[in-house]
């Protein structure tokens, strides 16, 4: 397969085929801790390089919600894929994400959302100091700068919206399980980094689905999900979406029929073949 860039006699100036900008982003395809970043945020990247052209000394200086404006996203997309970027050190921000100012709400409404917010607090897990401990002795050693604060932050974050602790210390055990073995050969990436990466996605999915929930989880890119989807598309001329959580809790691996149209395949391919 050849994929071609839309217009792009029209804009590739340069007789070298890679000028030395090109060669400059061009290195992230071989950057580690890039590779681990979520979808999102390596498809904001090359938007953000964008729009830091339009600004002297490349420093993008507008509000979060101008930013969304003007890449066609939700304030709340841009942040969750804002972060990564610049928890793995690709963007500087001269302030947090999470600062921001709070619209003045009528006081009903502002009573509503503080029991909303009590029982929501209520519900989730709170952070201990003792279960990040435990996370920084059980982490593989890396060569260099742990960034532990960042790292902090981002376990409180995944605690307090429902992750279990224990799921965290788990992964991160089989993290260090599984370098054990080729140390001095095998990259460790930084907690943060870590902790916001693809890998670490299937841990997270399984701390928030309860575990007496019925059926089977199929997983995106999947053989089964794909059945699936064709199964939904079949009825409603779509597939499931794809919201973040690297798949769907179905009744049953396969869609009504599924093995059934199978075998009945088969069959027809022996007796043909016979």
């Amino acid at each position: 397969m050849i994929l071609t860039p839309k217009n792009w006699k029209s804009f590739q100036h340069y007789k070298d085929r890679a000028p030395a900008w090109i060669k400059l982003h061009k290195g992230l395809l071989d950057d580690f801790e890039f590779s681990r970043l979520p979808v999102a945020s390596k498809a904001l990247a090359p938007m953000l390089w964008l729009l830091a052209s339009e600004y002297e000394d490349g420093r993008i200086d507008a509000t979060l919600d101008k930013l969304a404006f003007r890449l066609h996203m939700t304030r709340g997309d841009l942040a969750n894929a804002l972060s990564p970027l610049i928890d793995g050190g690709f963007f500087d921000a001269s302030e947090p994400l999470a600062d921001g100012k709070q619209e003045a709400i009528p006081e009903k409404e502002e009573e509503r959302e503080i029991e909303g917010e009590k029982r929501k607090n209520s519900r989730a897990a709170s952070p201990s100091s003792e279960d990040f401990e435990n996370l920084r002795r059980v982490y593989p050693r890396r060569k260099g700068n742990y960034g532990w604060a960042k790292a902090e932050k981002k376990f409180n974050s995944l605690v307090k919206t429902g992750v279990d602790p224990k799921a965290i210390l788990a992964a991160a055990r089989q993290l260090a399980e599984t370098l054990r073995s080729k140390i001095g050969t095998e990259y460790v990436p930084m907690p943060a980094s870590w902790l916001n990466s693809e890998d670490f996605t299937e841990i997270a999915v399984a701390a928030f689905a309860p575990a007496e929930l019925p059926g089977f989880y199929v997983k995106f890119g999947s053989e089964e999900q794909d059945a699936w989807d064709a199964y939904r598309k079949a009825r409603e001329g779509k597939p499931y979406p794809r919201d973040g959580k690297g798949g769907w809790h179905q009744p049953s691996r396969w869609p009504p029929g599924y093995e059934s149209n199978i075998i009945a395949d088969v069959q027809k391919l022996t007796s043909g073949a016979s």
